[in-house]
């Protein structure tokens, strides 16, 4: 009985470690696809990724590290607003768990928010709307949805600014799925938000280490004030 536990124990162990390996591979993971072609008058595009009812908004959970940022949403609709009047396409992107697979992990993760069809999809009532361009991604990485990538090419874009959330997960994805691509990267520091942001006792520049890969794989990384 006792080896029984002991194997019932380590394979539990197991399968829990195994979840949570594939969850953060599915926030993650990049995806691959065809690289974009040259253009004679490219266009550039501001991608608002996760910025919705469930993570930042009304529908978050209390203890959410991304709730009641109001602070941050000034910031990011002031890059918003700014990008738009230089006539830098704005495009969100919003996070919906589909399938059994996602809603598995939605309800296993983040009591089963962001879940497809749900109102705390919604894109966070507070941010500026100014444009009807909305995309949906079943994982990390944006481009997981190839409507995207078909919209940003059928527009001649071939240089991407990245805000959002999280730095570590689904703005890293994107950010590298849009290398793959092609696509020039920047991700706005002043515009993301990290969980790292809520963690009181983390060092002041505690989202650098991730700024260092971001350098290393060719990502930008770069204020509001340098958008062009």
């Amino acid at each position: 009985m006792k080896n029984f536990l002991i194997g019932f124990i380590l394979v539990a162990l197991c399968a829990e470690a195994a979840f949570v390996a594939s969850v953060y591979i599915m926030l993650t993971q990049a995806t691959q696809g065809a690289r974009i072609a040259e253009y004679k008058n490219p266009q550039k595009a501001l991608l608002v990724i996760d910025i919705q009812e469930d993570t930042t908004g009304t529908m978050a959970l209390p203890l959410s590290p991304y709730k009641d940022k109001a602070e941050y949403i000034a910031r990011l609709n002031k890059v918003i607003e700014d990008a738009s009047r230089k006539n830098i396409l704005i495009v969100y992107v919003k996070q919906e768990f589909d399938g059994l697979w996602g809603k598995t992990l939605s309800w296993a993760v983040l009591c089963g928010l962001d879940i497809k069809g749900q109102p705390g999809t919604k894109v966070d009532k507070r941010i500026a709307m100014l444009s009807n361009y909305k995309f949906s991604k079943p994982q990390g990485d944006s481009f997981a949805n190839p409507k995207l990538n078909e919209f940003l090419t059928g527009q001649r874009v071939n240089e991407l600014y990245i805000a959002g959330l999280d730095p570590e997960f689904c703005i890293y994805a994107t950010a590298r799925g849009a290398l793959n691509r092609g696509y020039k990267v920047n991700v706005i520091t002043d515009a993301i938000l990290s969980w790292r942001d809520t963690i009181c006792i983390w060092p002041k520049n505690k989202n650098e280490g991730i700024f260092k890969k971001y350098r290393q794989d060719g990502i930008k990384v770069i204020s509001g004030r340098e958008l062009s």
